[in-house]
């Protein structure tokens, strides 16, 4: 959903939660190839990160046409079944850059600017209690620059974890709060932007957005695992089971309808590592649209630092920047990284919640990402 975690879940949850056995030992597994060296690098930190408390990690690795998967610890805790890399998981707001990608097709067509106001396209809707659509840009929603409140926060939102919640309604509870700032003035990080940015592409192109998503994106770049669910909150095949705090297993007990474009993409390493490889080598948006999501700003949330753009991050490493988006949904979370040619990338996911704070895990993440794209 959030790359910023839902804090607050009802009770609800705990009915729809399975109970948690216990761990069994952390394992791990790597396709052979020449990258050994790194993979038994990249070995050592997800047992770590298994040790530290995930139930299981994945971690993705290219260096050129050499692509390795590494797993460790297990997808589904009740069965004890293995990490396996080629499990669907939800990829919570790494869908932003994807939503950001459809934007910015669009304005290459001509079909909107990103000098838009969102009353332009959506008239009305952000008008609330000094919120002001007509003076919110289209660039300012993608850039996370608009001062619009996030919903996500709201105990409202996961009171009830299996309803359906329409776009409008989570805008409304944005809007039920002053923005923060004027727009275009500061910087925050807000899932509200990229409601409104995936409802401009349904005004705009008349299509619903998983329609976009799979004609300009999925179906071009062969992403076969990778799909757009609105509200049905099970996997469409074998998945990676998440868990939250003291709630247990939530895979299937959350509706995807709370996300939507800012988070409620289902895929695989893979695909999302193929989507990013494509988009940052250029292969999906023309040169201009390219420069316009690489304007970035110094930001840093929550304690991610990194250069924000126009849904998409850039992250400096030992070995030079990477282009990418991380991502949080109650019980998965992961961290993409690409280099601007597509010869190095990294991409690390686990499958718990609660480690979201804590120093010991993000220390050892940090090590994990940094041998990942560096190693």
């Amino acid at each position: 959903m959030a790359r910023m975690m839902v804090r607050v879940l009802s009770t609800a949850l705990a009915g729809a939660a399975l109970t948690a056995a216990a761990v069994p030992a952390a394992s791990a597994a790597a396709r052979p190839g020449p990258g050994k060296g790194l993979d038994a690098k990249v070995r050592e930190r997800a047992g770590r990160l298994v040790a530290d408390g995930a139930p299981g990690v994945i971690v993705m690795t290219r260096r050129g046409g050499h692509v390795s998967h590494v797993t460790a610890g297990v997808s589904d805790k009740a069965t004890g079944a293995p990490m396996d890399a080629r499990l669907l998981f939800r990829i919570a707001s790494v869908t932003k850059t994807f939503t950001s990608t459809v934007v910015l097709q669009l304005a290459a067509e001509h079909r909107l600017s990103l000098d838009d106001t969102v009353d332009r396209w959506l008239p009305g809707l952000v008008e609330a209690n000094g919120n002001d659509g007509s003076k919110i840009t289209i660039r300012q929603l993608l850039g996370q620059t608009s001062g619009l409140n996030d919903y996500t926060p709201d105990p409202r939102v996961m009171s009830d974890p299996a309803r359906s919640w329409k776009p409008a309604e989570l805008i409304a509870i944005a809007t039920e709060k002053p923005p923060l700032y004027a727009p275009g003035t500061s910087w925050n990080y807000s899932n509200t932007n990229y409601i409104l940015a995936g409802m401009i592409i349904e005004k705009v192109t008349r299509h619903p957005v998983g329609t976009e998503f799979q004609r300009r994106i999925f179906t071009p770049l062969h992403l076969r695992h990778t799909y757009y669910p609105t509200t049905n909150p099970g996997f469409p095949g074998p998945y990676v089971h998440g868990y939250y705090y003291d709630y247990g297993d939530v895979s299937t007990a959350i509706s995807p309808s709370s996300a939507r474009t800012s988070g409620g993409i289902v895929s695989t390493v893979d695909d999302v590592a193929r989507f990013h490889r494509a988009l940052f080598t250029g292969r999906l948006l023309p040169a201009k649209q390219m420069r316009e999501m690489r304007a970035v700003r110094p930001v840093n949330d929550d304690g991610v630092v990194e250069d924000y753009g126009l849904g998409a991050a850039r992250i400096k490493f030992s070995c030079g920047y990477a282009w990418g988006h991380d991502g949080g949904f109650p019980g998965y979370r992961t961290w993409t990284y690409t280099s601007a040619d597509g010869r190095r990338q990294a991409i690390v996911t686990y499958n718990e919640s609660k480690y979201e704070y804590d120093k010991g895990f993000r220390a050892d993440l940090a090590k994990t990402t940094e041998t990942a794209f560096c190693g």
